[in-house]
């Protein structure tokens, strides 16, 4: 009972941890105001501030103590951020007491301390933040940059030396369950974060069972309804898809849980999905290609706008303005044929394209980015653009997709973002609500 109490306590720290970090930093910017504006009437203002922040962040350590006794966070992480949060509680009360007796103390020493404690805030919120969301969550989802490298396994020379488990398993785990269930935040008091961390299984005991997988509770768990309670991964989190759980339930079924079987004696279907995904030496990397600068300044006198995303990757922000469309739309995608493996994001609102111009655009297979908004676009077309396995954000507002439409989209495992403002869908719609139950975020609005 008091366990329970002095977790539903701490389970305010998120909520509250912001208030402190405000008051802070607006005292900050208070005291730039009265130094650089000559404004010393505003330095109660200042003092008033860091008082209300040192107060708000006492509060703020006192729920994050609490929290941490609930489990499931543990390890250096934990204990930087607890020290962080309690060193930042005193240098703000210091700066408080310094910032009132200035006349005292100095200027140098008023605004030292201040230095002091957003820096200690930093470090804080810095810790605190990979202590929820894991060490990648600035740069998880980036289009470019260390995310390759992230949701791979280990580099390999063919797909013949791929294990199941290390080359195929792992990047889904630490793809989708990792961010609670790793070192610093084991939930359930499970970490995922290795073969071994695996077998030792958490608080409702072994997650897999070898040989067996319908008694293993990791399969049980996704592959419950999505509005389980204990269904995983959690809510707001993108659930695995059916290849992936097909894959888990082989590895354990017929491969006994073996963490070194050969990809090569999985079921073909499962090969075929796998090797894709591989991080084979030679593979990914060959979309680094040249930029062919002669091309672009011939695509940029037709009227697109050309833009360099990635210099390794070759990859490319291309933009068809409207007035630059000027009717022919369909005969200046053509000339997007040469360059649309480097084509990542791609704009094309109000640009009258038609449905069989999506065919073409379906060719652009490391697309991530579509913007087709405002066009006379319709279910027909939309399905063509489910060949592209990279797509993560789709822009359809103001199109002819109706409900329908959004069957085959449910098919691309990487999509994220489907904008529907202004079409007929409704978001009660049955379609919308199976869509968005895979993690896709659908936004009606402006």
């Amino acid at each position: 009972m008091i366990q329970d109490l002095i977790t539903f306590i701490g389970r305010f720290h998120p909520l509250w941890v912001h208030l402190p970090i405000g008051f802070l930093i607006i005292a900050v910017f208070f005291k730039a105001y009265v130094v650089l504006g000559k404004k010393p009437a505003m330095q109660e203002a200042v003092s008033f501030s860091l008082l209300l922040g040192t107060i708000s962040a006492l509060i703020a350590a006192v729920l994050g103590f609490l929290l941490s006794r609930s489990g499931g966070y543990e390890g250096d992480l934990l204990d930087i951020h607890l020290v962080a949060g309690w060193t930042t509680v005193f240098i703000s009360a210091i700066a408080w007491w310094v910032n009132k007796n200035e006349l005292r103390f100095g200027k140098r020493l008023n605004y030292a301390v201040l230095g002091f404690m957003i820096l200690a805030l930093s470090v804080t919120g810095h810790f605190g933040r990979n202590l929820t969301h894991g060490e990648d969550y600035l740069t998880a989802f980036a289009p470019f940059g260390e995310k390759q490298e992230v949701t791979k396994g280990r580099v390999l020379a063919k797909a013949e030396d791929a294990e199941v488990f290390t080359d195929v398993i792992q990047p889904v785990l630490r793809s989708k369950c990792q961010s609670c269930h790793r070192p610093g935040k084991t939930k359930g008091e499970l970490n995922l974060h290795s073969y071994e961390t695996l077998l030792k299984g958490g608080e409702n005991g072994p997650v897999f069972i070898a040989a067996d997988a319908e008694k293993s509770e990791l399969i049980r768990r996704v592959t419950l309804p999505a509005d389980h309670d204990d269904f995983m991964p959690a809510e707001g989190k993108k659930p695995l898809t059916e290849e992936e759980i097909q894959l888990l339930t082989w590895w354990i079924a017929k491969g006994n849980a073996n963490p070194k079987i050969s990809l090569m004696d999985a079921d073909e279907e499962i090969i075929a999905w796998a090797k894709p995904r591989l991080n084979i030496s030679g593979g990914e990397k060959m979309l680094a290609v040249s930029i062919d600068t002669v091309h672009l300044k011939a695509l940029e006198k037709m009227g697109f706008r050309v833009r360099v995303l990635s210099h390794e990757y070759g990859a490319l922000d291309v933009v068809l303005p409207s007035d630059a469309a000027n009717g022919q739309a369909s005969d200046l995608l053509k000339a997007l044929l040469p360059i649309k493996d480097q084509i990542y994001w791609l704009s094309l609102a109000g640009t009258g394209i038609q449905d069989a111009d999506l065919s073409q655009i379906a060719q652009f297979s490391n697309l991530q980015r579509l913007r087709v908004e405002n066009n006379p676009i319709s279910d027909s077309g939309i399905s063509a653009l489910r060949s592209l396995s990279k797509l993560e954000s789709l822009n359809l507002n103001g199109t002819k997709v109706s409900a329908a439409g959004l069957e085959p989209l449910a098919e691309i495992n990487s999509l994220k973002s489907l904008f529907l403002w202004n079409t007929t869908i409704e978001p009660q719609d049955k379609k919308v609500e199976k869509i968005s139950s895979t993690g896709v975020k659908v936004v009606f609005g402006s």
